[in-house]
């Protein structure tokens, strides 16, 4: 009894990754015939290694190992019979096509001799459990970045991957993450229970209901408008949680975790009901639920700045228009007096003498209206219309309209200047001491000290009359609410305690880690960073360079066939670009297949890929996983994607709504809904076709952009959009489209800039697809993406509408008078201004890939606030490098600008798709929170991703055929402009059952009727 009770339990492995995910990690390399060229080429190097063995079965199976390694980095076992196609390529290519059949496998002697010649030729070394501490320790730090298992995982194998260490067997991986997690959470467990009791008692309090409801609950209620009451609720929702939030800002720091984790912990509570948090053990709770208020506290006092810039430019706007007219009423005036102005010039003269004063008055100003002397006076010494004094008149009258919606942000939210001794911290400290004191407007005196800093020419607009001694308090407190707006969107004026104003010094690392940069920059696996203003900046310089060298040659030499010169009138000669078209071919060919329910697409696809089976809790380390009903996720899934709630669905369907609402609930969250779309673009992404459909040779091409949708509740987040929604408001569905697949997507505000959020977009794809070049249009421009993205390794290579235009901000590397032909530089690049800035430059990326704050923020603060100057003009600076260059490409490759133009018609037709999916029974977003929109988002996408991989499942069926059947290459090329977003097959609407049995999709019939249509069409 004792030995048993000794005897400790067996720890429960994490699983880190779905089945499907583990066997493709782990599985041996399978070859298409662009591959086998590629990874079974030789170098003279690996040539003279072969050498070392006399036998034709060690030499072919070396050459297997070579290349397997080549293409994964890991070694396997199998028999020449495993890899029959591979072995026959390597004996036609380098033995003469010789007849012996080799069989079997080598020996252990030969495996470990070849294994080890491999990892010295690649200076790479094999698994050893010397590694284990190591990779733990690693594993610790990351999960300090990253608490979710597969990002923990991701990073690993980068790290092992720079590190040139083989990876262990999967099982190796959950036994050092599972410790990981372990030493984490011991970690954060000791730390936590160090907090004051009262500290804990509030937290825990925070998600007991009272009354029927939880505090929590109305804690994460979003800011429905800009509406006075939805303002004042959010106040006092940051009141209620002002002081527990200065203990977590103090706190917090202690735990040493990374935003990105704080940012993780808090929308967890921020999606996870408040009966169910109550199921985590108290530790848990605590850290959920003080990260929550950590994060929450500062999105308060975002959605009040953002309130505050809505409501002052409104004020601003209207004071303009208000001047505007009142200016036009003026010159009204003066035109339609100018006549009495005259007949009274005439009569005065003429006048009778004996008149008496009065009578003379009373004739005068009939004439002339009184009134209406001192403008024409102005007028004739030629005095404009006071527009400022007009606006400050407007001001005035708004006096009300600022106090009830200004006033309380200014007094609820902590503002900090830039630097130091600033005046308009001092004129916002004036108007808060006075109002906190309760106060009334009239008794606001200035101190002479502060009234000395406001310009002599601005105190006359801010009395109310000319001969008024004080400033009118009114005016006052709109002129310190004028600069606060200003100064704001200068990136001047901060909110240390928001997420997206505070000071950019809050979202960078700390400068002392720029000394680490290898180290880090190793860790996350981006080599380029350590040597971005050094080697990697003089690459650039040269490969600029060439651009200009090549681009004008091939002109001069006429070697150009899409660039266009012609004469003009004048008889200067000008130039255009022609355009191949690659457009999609119509999706005739799905159109005559049989009709398929969306549901049984969607449970085909989920078998096949065992997303659904691998679907888990929201927190998968800190419950029992309970497996849902299959039919009612894919109902709720539905659901969601077309925008009805689950009691419609029952009301369409089979299934009860009570069970959707529970699976809605438990599993339809943002992050299984993301891990769900990750594994179907996996999935895709395995099957041969997808290199086909790369548009670039080898590169693959992706693109980034958004689309508009309407909204029937309101979030701050939806705004108006004349152009696109009409009189409603919506929101932009962002997405990112990786040879027809939907890689990743958010949803933004239509009042926010795409192009701020590609860096995002490319970091934080998780599927498996690695992306070389992104392209976009206009709006995903801006002066740092060329550099951002670079430094993680991606092209940008935006689709510019207007070349010709865009061509006359061209640099270039050397002298611009080097230049005398149709195109030149206006500039010579200022590689000095950059390496001045290297510093500051490595600080930026690092900030970047650690996830100080979100890369949305850090860019469009850097892109668009009047600060750090020098840093940000060399950020620029280097940005031209790369601009100048891919302009030059375009113009001179027409295999790139056809590229470009059929990446954006490919998310053009994915929008087509996505809009259909949301129109079956309503467009709008029905959200009464953003997450309740963002899951929407993603549920549409995992839908249209489904229907994508089932159209490439039958494409790639054909078109294995077509390579069994020795197709020519012109016809396979012309196959594989077929695209898979199509859906003139699928049944959308109707009765749902799902309850029927969903596996009777026939693969290969819908091939075979692909197929006959495709040789009616072009395959002869």
């Amino acid at each position: 009894m004792s030995n048993n009770s000794q005897v400790k339990k067996p720890i429960k492995r994490i699983q880190l990754l779905p089945d499907a995910e583990i066997a493709e990690l782990y599985a041996r390399p399978i070859f298409n015939s662009n591959e086998r060229k590629l990874y079974f080429s030789l170098s003279d190097a690996e040539k003279i290694l072969i050498d070392d063995y006399f036998d034709i079965n060690t030499r072919v199976y070396f050459i297997l190992q070579l290349a397997y390694f080549k293409a994964k980095q890991q070694f396997f076992k199998f028999n020449f019979e495993d890899v029959i196609d591979d072995v026959q390529y390597i004996i036609t290519h380098y033995y003469d096509n010789t007849n012996q059949k080799l069989s079997g496998c080598l020996s252990r002697y030969y495996l470990q001799h070849q294994k080890k010649k491999i990892l010295i030729f690649f200076d790479y070394n094999d698994w050893s459990s010397e590694y284990r501490s190591k990779t733990k320790s690693h594993a610790c730090e990351l999960l300090k970045y990253h608490p979710k298992s597969q990002n923990v995982l991701r990073s690993l194998l980068q790290y092992l991957e720079h590190q040139k260490i083989v990876i262990p067997s999967y099982r190796i991986f959950q036994d050092i993450f599972t410790a990981a997690v372990s030493v984490e959470e011991n970690r954060l467990n000791a730390l936590l229970s160090l907090m004051p009791h009262d500290k804990k008692e509030w937290l825990s309090a925070l998600i007991d209901k009272k009354g029927g409801l939880a505090e929590i609950n109305i804690l994460r209620s979003d800011q429905k408008n800009f509406k006075l009451n939805a303002i004042r609720d959010e106040v006092q929702k940051a009141q209620n949680i002002s002081a527990m939030y200065d203990f977590a800002k103090e706190f917090i720091p202690s735990l040493k975790l990374s935003k990105n984790a704080i940012r993780y912990y808090a929308d967890v509570t921020e999606q996870y009901a408040s009966y169910r948090l109550k199921y985590l053990n108290k530790t848990k709770q605590w850290l959920h639920v003080i990260c929550f208020i950590y994060n929450r506290y500062q999105q308060f006092m975002n959605n009040l700045i953002i309130s505050f810039l809505y409501h002052a430019k409104a004020i601003i706007e209207d004071g303009k228009d208000y001047a505007n007219q009142a200016m036009i009423e003026h010159n009204s005036n003066i035109a339609a007096n100018f006549p009495k102005l005259a007949k009274f010039l005439k009569w005065f003269p003429k006048r009778n003498k004996k008149l008496t004063y009065d009578e003379l008055n009373k004739i005068a100003y009939k004439a002339l209206p009184k009134k209406e002397f001192p403008a024409l006076a102005e007028y004739l010494q030629g005095k404009k219309f006071n527009k400022t004094a007009a606006k400050w008149e407007f001001y005035l009258k708004s006096a009300r309209k600022f106090s009830l919606y200004l006033r309380p942000i200014l007094l609820n939210v902590p503002f900090s200047y830039y630097k130091k001794d600033s005046q308009l911290i001092a004129h916002i400290n004036t108007l808060k001491e006075h109002y906190l004191s309760d106060k009334s407007p009239s008794d606001l005196k200035l101190p002479d000290a502060i009234k000395q800093t406001i310009p002599a020419n601005m105190q006359k607009y801010l009395k109310r009359n000319v001969t008024d001694e004080n400033i009118d308090p009114g005016l006052y407190e709109f002129y310190v609410y004028q600069k606060i707006y200003h100064q704001l969107n200068r990136g001047r004026l901060c909110c240390n305690e928001s997420i997206s104003y505070c000071d950019l010094e809050y979202d960078l690392i700390n400068d002392a880690l720029v000394d680490n940069v290898e180290k880090i920059a190793a860790e996350f696996g981006y080599s380029k960073i350590p040597i971005y203003c050094d080697e990697r900046l003089n690459h650039a310089l040269a490969e600029l360079d060439k651009a200009w060298d090549t681009t004008i040659n091939n002109i001069d030499l006429d070697l150009n066939p899409g660039f266009n010169i012609k004469q003009t009138k004048s008889g200067q000669e000008d130039w255009s670009l022609s355009y191949d078209s690659s457009d999609e071919l119509e999706d005739t060919f799905f159109k005559t297949l049989p009709k398929t329910e969306i549901g049984e697409v969607m449970m085909f696809i989920g078998g096949l890929t065992r997303m659904l089976a691998e679907l888990t809790h929201i927190k998968d380390r800190y419950t029992k996983r309970k497996k849902p009903d299959i039919l009612a996720v894919i109902a709720g899934i539905l659901a969601e994607a077309f925008g009805i709630s689950p009691e419609k669905m029952a009301e369409m369907s089979d299934l009860g709504s009570r069970l959707l609402r529970a699976i809605r609930e438990d599993f339809i969250r943002i992050d299984s809904l993301c891990t769900m779309n990750n594994i179907v673009s996996n999935f895709i992404q395995s099957l041969p076709i997808f290199n086909v459909w790369n548009l670039f040779g080898d590169y693959l091409l992706a693109d980034a952009d958004g689309q508009k949708q309407p909204t029937s509740d309101n979030t701050i987040q939806s705004r108006y959009s004349k152009k696109y929604l009409g009189k409603g408001k919506g929101i932009s569905l962002y997405t990112l489209i990786a040879n027809h697949v939907a890689v990743n997507a958010k949803n933004i505000g239509l009042n926010e800039y795409e192009g701020h959020s590609l860096y995002d977009m490319i970091y934080n794809n998780k599927t498996d697809i690695e992306i070389d070049m992104v392209t976009g249009d206009n709006h995903s421009r801006n002066k740092i993406n060329y550099v951002a993205l670079d430094s993680i390794d991606v092209d940008y290579v935006p689709s510019i509408k207007n070349i010709k235009e865009a061509a006359n901000n061209l640099y270039s590397v050397k002298p611009i008078d080097t230049y005398t032909g149709l195109i030149k530089p206006i500039g010579q690049i200022n590689d000095r201004l950059i390496r001045s800035q290297k510093r500051g430059i490595l600080r930026i990326l690092l900030s970047l890939i650690l996830q100080e704050n979100t890369q949305t923020n850090i860019i469009r603060k850097l892109s668009s606030h009047a600060r750090y100057a020098r840093l940000k003009a060399a950020l620029f600076e280097y940005n031209k490098i790369f601009n100048s260059a891919h302009l030059l490409n375009m113009i001179d490759q027409m295999p790139l600008r056809k590229a470009l133009r059929t990446a954006r018609n490919r998310t053009e037709s994915y929008h087509q798709l996505q809009g259909v999916i949301r129109k079956m029974y309503s467009r709008e977003f029905k959200g009464k929170k953003i997450i309740d929109n963002r899951v929407s988002a993603h549920a549409s996408r995992l839908v249209a991703n489904c229907i994508i991989a089932y159209n490439s499942i039958i494409l790639n069926t054909v078109y294995e055929k077509m390579l069994n059947d020795g197709v020519s290459q012109k016809i396979i090329d012309e196959f594989a402009r077929i695209s898979p977003i199509s859906w003139s097959h699928i049944l959308f609407t109707g009765q749902y059952n799902f309850k029927k049995n969903c596996d009777n999709i026939d693969v290969r019939e819908m091939a075979r009727l692909i197929e006959k249509h495709l040789k009616q069409f072009f395959w002869k």
